[in-house]
């Protein structure tokens, strides 16, 4: 799919069914029972036994077949939960019995931007890519212990073939920084990075008249409603914004794992090697 304007479509606009259809068919989405908006990412082809890295939105409604897909059919040993403790005990905490598989809560957000979405919304009306820069750079700062526990797991277990889900409450911007920063270390063109980001618009449309009136109280209300919509985009152009930002004030995601998240150079050269080496 090369042309991304789609995926700009409003939240409060339904997309056109049979492009949602296909696209959810094929890879690098999959379909799990109970679970929405899973998807690859999208890392280069490998030889080598890594593990599947995946991301999604919240857990909570997994089915039993949905557990056994991940746990028996993906083989994945870790599901990491960007969500707030709130958040978890509002919408439902993960499921805590899939074989063999770990629940990793670690909030990438602070208390205040998750318990007061209005006072965090209204920083995105009329603001444009300006409010999603500002508002990952509060996540990148914010959310320094998960994305480490992440990256751990990428640097000691992903090349024995474990694989692990990362996921937030629609998979959009918590999880869409973990996936900014795993594709911009292993140097996957970028636009291959902002459709990654951009394709939350398709998975999230089974969820999204939920999501429509899970929010319908800001979207409703006439101080916050355009910012609301704002917030709930997946634009193309925000991701551009947010790559430049990471590079010129981080380093780059190899800069913000060794200076913010306390990687050596050595431990990054390994997840690198992890996520994109192949056999030999």
């Amino acid at each position: 799919m090369s042309d991304l304007a789609i995926l700009e479509t409003s939240i409060v606009e339904s997309m056109d069914p049979a492009f949602v259809k296909k696209t959810l068919s094929e890879l690098p989405f999959y379909q799990i029972q109970g679970m929405l908006n899973v998807r690859a990412i999208p890392l280069p082809p490998t030889s080598a036994k890594r593990g599947l890295i995946l991301r999604s939105a919240e857990t909570n409604h997994i089915t039993s077949l949905g557990k056994s897909q991940l746990s028996q059919q993906l083989g994945l040993t870790k599901i990491f939960d960007l969500r707030s403790d709130k958040e978890r005990a509002k919408f439902g905490p993960d499921p805590l019995d899939i074989p063999d598989v770990e629940i990793v809560c670690v909030p990438a957000m602070s208390a205040s931007q998750t318990d007061d979405l209005k006072a965090t919304f209204t920083k995105f009306g009329g603001r444009g890519d300006e409010g999603f820069v500002d508002f990952y750079r509060e996540v990148l700062d914010n959310g320094v212990s998960a994305y480490k526990t992440i990256f751990e797991f990428l640097r000691d277990e992903v090349a024995d073939g474990k694989g692990c889900l990362i996921h937030c409450t629609g998979g959009k911007d918590r999880t869409g920084v973990a996936a900014m920063l795993i594709l911009d270390l292993v140097g996957v063109p970028d636009e291959e990075i902002v459709k990654d980001y951009a394709l939350t618009r398709v998975g999230g449309e089974p969820m999204r008249e939920m999501m429509v009136k899970r929010f319908a109280p800001l979207l409703l209300d006439p101080e916050v409603g355009e910012a609301t919509i704002s917030a709930l985009s997946c634009k193309p152009s925000s991701m551009r914004a947010t790559l430049k930002m990471l590079r010129e004030e981080y380093g780059g995601a190899a800069g913000y794992l060794k200076d913010r998240l306390g990687f050596s150079a050595e431990d990054v050269a390994k997840i690198i090697e992890n996520l994109s080496s192949k056999e030999t």
